[in-house]
């Protein structure tokens, strides 16, 4: 049994699904390991024997597909279990699923921990010098009315001006211990350095054993291999097709041959078996800016190998929208707060539902994210790109990058949850009727009321990851990772069909060009 991997299966499954776990500590020197309480859909298996049950389904089948689902930041052990084991249920209730010959689902957990999680030991971490700062504050605030009340009086403005720098210097303490307690830095430390290469380490042990199970034949890239990333998962999830690829081309003729401008598509195989087909992102903790860029960024490096990649946001992820770019705000490089938006907060402009069919012409403008349409964010970046250097060519490669994906708008999506009663928004208060202004935008207070309703009113709505509540939202998210776009559409009868049940749930869709043409080919 493997000291770096636990390994679960579940039990009454027609799909063979799995779940993964990485066995990285939350802090380093934790000494402790409880064993987790697994819900009954799942059950204990060795990891090394789950390894070779996936490579033994995969290996010798038809159109054999591997899906593998990442859950974000914020996601304790316990919240994992479920979520994966609810994904087992559903996915096992999908008839048009159900009956996909070949297809294996894998969950792979993370160390990831709950906000607040790391109080206990927030002393005991602290450095040495913020605990002087911290107890030079704490003195500064108290001697003057120390001095008072002993009776030495000074001028008021004097202590005034001292309690104010002793606050000061302890608000600087206390604010960055806040910081770790939202555990969004520890969970991307983690993430980068244990999530993304652990990942990595189950690809290749699949990749293998699957060679070693074909023999002679091993060496022909035809399982197909998709992944489900939700919130910081989708990080991790381009992070570790960065790892996988092979980064040199084979042809480099020049400098400029680099990520998103490099001449031709990078290969979609991956090892000796792989061959990336599709992304299903929900939410993902990405800087939208990715989309645009027109260096070798981890987004474009890994966009490019997918047949087929889907977006799902909503304008009202004040996880996204308010505690990721307050984290953000001392890491990502920008002058202006209209840049540094994530790209699970993408919204369709337009007050219809369903299919939002567009000139491509307009299609950046459909798409908001924060303050900037995606065509005005192109822009000002094009015109700062332009000023830098004085012979730059046109960004051909920006303008292309965002029409790859498949938007999913679900800010006003209502429907019946898992946990049963009558349907009901699922991400937002769904109050709001989006205009094609670009200009209209949901109110600040608006914006206040969710993130109080998200953190203190048990989630309702869940504004972050409500995409696994509902039961459209999260048929859409497994067919699409497990079928393709293509047998999703047969599942649903047509596209109309399709289309009509996005709007009858109040999701808005902008299908990429890609895809448009492909129902034109039809």
């Amino acid at each position: 049994m493997s000291d770096f991997f636990r390994a679960h299966q579940a039990v009454g499954m027609t799909i063979p699904t799995y779940f993964i776990e990485s066995t990285a500590p939350n802090n380093v020197d934790d000494t402790v390991v409880v064993p987790p309480v697994l819900p009954p859909e799942l059950e204990p298996i060795d990891s090394d024997l789950a390894v070779r049950q996936i490579a033994a389904a995969l290996a010798n089948v038809p159109n054999p597909n591997l899906v593998v689902m990442v859950h974000g930041f914020n996601n304790p052990e316990p919240d994992v279990l479920r979520m994966y084991a609810a994904a087992a249920r559903a996915i096992e209730a999908d008839a048009a699923i159900r009956c996909r010959q070949g297809l294996v689902c894998v969950g792979y957990r993370w160390p990831s921990e709950k906000m607040g999680q790391p109080i206990h030991g927030t002393w005991d971490a602290l450095p040495t010098l913020p605990t002087w700062i911290l107890y030079l504050g704490a003195a500064l605030a108290v001697v003057p009315l120390l001095l008072f009340c002993l009776g030495f009086f000074w001028s008021p403005w004097i202590g005034h001006i001292v309690s104010i720098a002793g606050l000061v210097l302890a608000g600087l303490v206390l604010a960055a211990a806040l910081l770790r307690t939202i555990v969004y830095f520890r969970d991307t430390y983690r993430a980068t350095n244990y999530g993304a290469p652990d990942l990595v380490q189950i690809i290749r042990a699949i990749d293998g054993e699957i060679v070693r199970q074909r023999g002679d034949g091993g060496g022909k890239n035809d399982v197909q291999l998709s992944f489900i990333g939700h919130s910081m998962g989708g990080f991790v999830v381009t992070n570790t097709i960065r790892v996988l690829s092979d980064v040199f081309l084979r042809q480099v003729q020049g400098l400029s041959d680099y990520g998103a401008h490099a001449p031709a598509p990078p290969s979609p195989n991956i090892g000796n078996v792989f061959c990336l087909r599709r992304f299903v992102l929900a939410s993902p903790d990405i800087p939208a800016e990715t989309l645009l860029s027109n260096r070798g960024n981890f987004l474009a490096s890994s966009l490019a190998r997918f047949d087929e990649a889907y977006l799902f946001s909503n304008e009202g992820d004040e996880v996204l929208r308010q505690i990721s770019t307050l984290a953000n705000y001392f890491v990502f490089p920008t002058k202006s707060r209209n840049y540094g938006f994530r790209l699970g907060n993408v919204e369709i402009l337009s007050s219809n539902f369903g299919l939002i069919d567009v000139n491509e012409d307009n299609f950046l403008r459909t798409l908001r994210i924060g303050n900037l349409t995606l065509q005005q964010i192109y822009d000002t970046l094009e015109d700062a790109r332009t000023s830098r250097h004085a012979n730059a060519e046109p960004a051909r490669a920006q303008i292309l990058l965002p029409k790859v994906f498949t938007y999913f708008d679900c800010t006003d999506y209502v429907d019946l949850a898992n946990d049963g009663g009558p349907a009901r928004p699922l991400l937002t208060f769904a109050k709001w009727v989006k205009r094609t202004d670009p200009n209209a935008k949901l109110s600040w207070y608006s914006h206040l009321h969710l993130l109080y309703a998200y953190l203190f009113h048990h989630q309702r709505p869940n504004v972050h990851g409500g995409y696994f509540e509902g039961l459209l939202s999260q048929q859409l998210i497994y067919r699409l990772a497990c079928l393709g776009y293509e047998d999703t559409v047969a599942a649903y009868g047509s596209d109309a069909a399709m289309w009509q049940t996005c709007e009858a749930k109040q999701i808005r869709v902008l299908p990429s060009p890609r895809l448009a043409a492909r129902r034109l080919a039809r």
